[in-house]
């Protein structure tokens, strides 16, 4: 008889197929003793068979079947080839088909050409099934339990900016900050593409060992897990045809509080959602922006200004601004120059040497150990936010009493509608302020050591800019005459800065 062996772990933590290997010696030493022809081997590795995914091996297996390639099947266990009651119809249906039986190296022959063989084996499936929805529910209730403890997930890639240590998390020496950076930049105005480029600049890499992507990161910046809450949403029952992934948001699932130490505030995390998650959010691919210069509308003309007598008649003339043109192409055809000039006198001045003088001295402000006093002063108080925290947790902690009331019979569903319908406004309302306290200025994302440089060396010009104009106003004067000291790029008395109080 021509014999065709399956294999399949679900499972291989270590990838080395070895649970499949010791499924093979038995399979091959079953059909030596029966003096079968082995012709074919099919595998499928760390492949679970109630998921739903395709097994290459399974599929091939059944083409052999319909061709009528083989006269028995030799699994080492009967679920190893079946375990859903609609792979075990499929295999049932084949095998009476074209008169191939089943003979598990765990188990007895199956011929699953006559009525009783098919008896067989949808009772032995039938038994398989179950202790797989058994074991689902038992996983589905240690999950939900762990949850409510307020337990993190042991399982899987740790995430990144926390280790793990004696069944919790504890904040990454390196990582922690890094992720307290990232938060820090996405709320006060930066982009995605900026985020991963700061992290990657850094030398950091993800949990799993890769570069870190934009993808990545809106993962990351959108988990609670960083500001101490453990969110939970029911898996759909094994079987459903409900997908895991139509679970709702992350942010919008039940959060628990967390017996972890937490990176960030609850306010960051929420603003950092409310960034991420605006449907007005624009997205650069690739970060392209349509202002691409410094100082284009930014710089003002000093020369303006000293004309017009007093502010209000500069006011009165317009805003004697700078945006960027090109002077006329070289005779090899290439483009000339770039300039500030200024769009009412037409004074010009060159921009590269203009915007490198610029842009070492706001790095070389942001590098100062006083620079945390520029960062303003959060929207809500420390008292307040702690207040709207602990009555964001109490209103959540009521919706559950409210739905253990309905599921008891202590209310009408009336009441519950009404109560559960003002409960959860109010818990909309306080967590719209806690993502709107959070929302960082924009100079909070230049905390911590290097400032300087990671403004200077950002590709984000959008948010180069708007640190540039919370900072500081940048005037250009008239040049004098004659050529710049030697070792000089730029005279530094043509551009003035006038420091903001922020």
């Amino acid at each position: 008889m021509r014999a065709a062996l399956y294999l399949r772990i679900s499972k291989d933590r270590t990838g080395d197929a070895e649970g499949v290997e010791r499924q093979a010696e038995d399979c091959r030493a079953l059909i030596a003793a029966k003096g079968w022809t082995l012709v074919e081997t099919y595998t499928d590795n760390d492949t679970s068979a109630t998921s739903g995914r395709r097994r290459p091996g399974f599929e091939a297996l059944m083409s052999a079947v319909e061709r009528r390639a083989v006269d028995v099947i030799v699994p080492w266990n009967a679920d190893r080839l079946y375990r859903t009651p609609a792979d075990r119809l499929r295999v049932v249906e084949a095998c009476r088909a074209h008169g191939v039986s089943l003979h598990p190296v765990r188990g007895t022959g199956i011929d699953m050409t006559t009525p009783n063989g098919r008896m067989v084996a949808g009772m032995l499936g039938e038994m398989a099934w179950a202790e797989v929805e058994n074991k689902s529910d038992r996983q589905r209730r240690a999950n939900r339990q762990a949850a409510e403890k307020g337990k993190p997930w042991m399982t899987g890639p740790r995430p990144f900016g926390y280790a793990r240590q004696n069944g919790t998390l504890v904040p990454h020496d390196i990582e922690a900050e890094l992720v307290r950076q990232a938060f820090a930049l996405i709320t006060s105005g930066a982009s995605l593409n900026s985020v991963t480029r700061m992290l990657n600049r850094a030398g950091a890499r993800t949990s799993l060992g890769n570069e870190w992507r934009h993808n990545n990161v809106r993962v990351m910046l959108l988990n609670p897990l960083y500001a101490g809450l453990r969110a939970y949403a029911e898996m759909p029952p094994l079987g459903s045809k409900q997908s895991a992934r139509s679970r709702p948001p992350v942010e919008e699932r039940k959060l628990i509080p967390g017996n972890w130490e937490a990176l960030i505030p609850e306010d960051v995390w929420r603003a950092s959602v409310a960034v991420l998650r605006d449907p007005a959010r624009t997205t650069n691919v690739g970060n392209f922006s349509t202002v691409r210069h410094l100082g284009s509308n930014l710089f003002r003309c000093g020369r303006c200004e000293s004309q017009a007598g007093t502010e209000a008649d500069a006011k009165r003339n317009g805003e004697p601004v700078m945006g960027v043109n090109y002077t006329n192409p070289r005779r090899d055809g290439q483009q000339g120059h770039r300039i500030y000039k200024c769009k009412r006198c037409h004074a010009s001045r060159r921009a590269d040497p203009v915007d490198a003088f610029v842009g070492e001295v706001i790095a070389a402000r942001l590098d100062r150990s006083d620079v945390a006093d520029l960062v303003a002063v959060d929207k809500a108080s420390g008292s307040d936010l702690t207040s709207l925290r602990r009555e964001a947790g109490e209103l959540r902690a009521r919706l559950d009493v409210l739905a253990d009331a309905l599921a008891d019979g202590e209310m009408t569903r009336d009441q519950f509608a009404r109560a559960n319908r003002r409960a959860q406004e109010r818990l909309a309302e306080v967590e719209g302020r806690l993502a709107e306290a959070g929302s960082s200025h924009v100079l909070a994302g230049l905390r911590g050591p290097g400032a300087g440089r990671r403004w200077l060396t950002s590709d984000d010009i959008a948010w180069r800019r708007a640190v540039l104009a919370a900072l500081v106003e940048v005037v250009l004067m008239p040049v004098r005459t004659g050529r710049p000291k030697k070792g000089e790029e730029i005279d530094p008395t043509s551009v003035e800065f006038r420091w903001r109080q922020v």
